[in-house]
């Protein structure tokens, strides 16, 4: 029973669990293992309690914030409600920051006391990740293009991109597609990135025995505006044998814009332009039609990245991961 006014700590969650406050703190920290009946005792006097911790207050014992930041040039991946829910679990909190360029931005990141950083964005160049780092903070990183020398406590976790990218054009190609263009994701810096996504697409198609056109990448993608104009003007500046028949986008977001655009346009998806987006989300079965996507294990993805973020934060080597990726094809291919 709960006493109404009066302050719950650990000392009355342990005390009704009959265990002491240590393992208590072992149970919820998970951070030493727990024979399963006292496991359930506790979460059971938390429950009853309805205890909750004071996060600032551990933060001073610990010197942690027991808080993670997601730096996103995107807010709408839905998937990552996985992992946030397995960072939850393990008693962190997310916080979701849109990335923005220029130092103030890395300097918010280090003075937010963040106790690591999931970067979603390659807008940040590996000095900038390594300022941030260097401050003690490790990152996590969806790695969509080649760095130059990162510190140790920067770890890649994501899904095999470069490899999307070649299985994708090949199976266009194969379909019997010989212009394809390559729409990266919004927002995607293309001058930093130059040469990841590119040099996958270029190896596909040579592989394939066509020749690179580098008119046929969306070099701008600061807006979609840029993209829709950069679209507009390879479908109706080419004709007949030039005309492009189909698009490689860079997420299904974008992919689902770009299929409702064409849709204005008076073309047909996917009799006159195939479309394949990527990430496999919700919208990929949303859209009309529906939409061919690269799919990978969000399950597997965020066990992972939770994993191995919490190992840079106990100061534990791990290495990089890639996770195996699939084409799911659907209607718009």
């Amino acid at each position: 029973m709960v006493t109404l006014g009066k302050k719950i700590t650990r000392n009355d969650v342990a005390k009704l669990a009959g265990v002491s406050p240590a393992l208590v703190s072992y149970v919820m920290n998970q951070t030493k293992p727990v024979s399963e009946e006292k496991t359930l005792a506790v979460k059971k006097a938390i429950e009853e309690l309805q205890y909750r911790p004071n996060l600032h207050a551990r933060g001073l014992k610990t010197n942690k914030s027991m808080q993670i930041a997601f730096v996103c040039d995107n807010l709408r991946n839905d998937w990552l409600e996985i992992a946030e829910k397995r960072f939850f679990d393990k008693g962190y909190f997310v916080s979701h920051c849109y990335s923005r360029d220029g130092d103030d931005f890395i300097q918010m990141l280090i003075e937010g006391r963040f106790d690591g950083v999931f970067m979603l964005s390659n807008r940040y160049t590996a000095k900038q990740l390594n300022e941030i780092a260097s401050a003690g903070i490790p990152i996590v990183l969806y790695k969509t293009r080649d760095y130059s020398f990162l510190e140790p406590n920067i770890v890649t976790v994501a899904p095999d991109i470069y490899g999307s990218i070649v299985k994708t054009v090949s199976y266009l190609i194969a379909r019997g597609h010989k212009r394809i263009i390559l729409a990266p994701p919004l927002r995607y810096n293309m001058n930093l990135a130059k040469g990841y996504r590119e040099r996958a697409y270029k190896e596909a198609l040579e592989t394939n025995g066509l020749s690179y056109d580098e008119a046929l990448v969306c070099g701008d993608t600061s807006s979609m505006e840029a993209i829709f104009s950069r679209i507009f003007d390879l479908v109706y500046a080419g004709n007949g044998s030039r005309r492009p028949t189909a698009i490689v986008a860079g997420d299904d977001y974008l992919a689902g814009r770009i299929l409702q655009y064409l849709t204005k346009l008076g073309m047909k998806v996917p009799e006159e332009m195939a479309i394949v987006g990527m990430d496999n989300t919700y919208l990929s079965e949303m859209l009309s039609p529906q939409l061919t996507s690269v799919n990978f294990s969000k399950e597997e993805f965020s066990a992972r990245l939770v994993d191995t973020m919490l190992k840079l934060i106990n100061e534990e080597q791990v290495e990089d991961v890639f996770i195996n990726v699939s084409l799911l094809v659907r209607e718009s291919t």
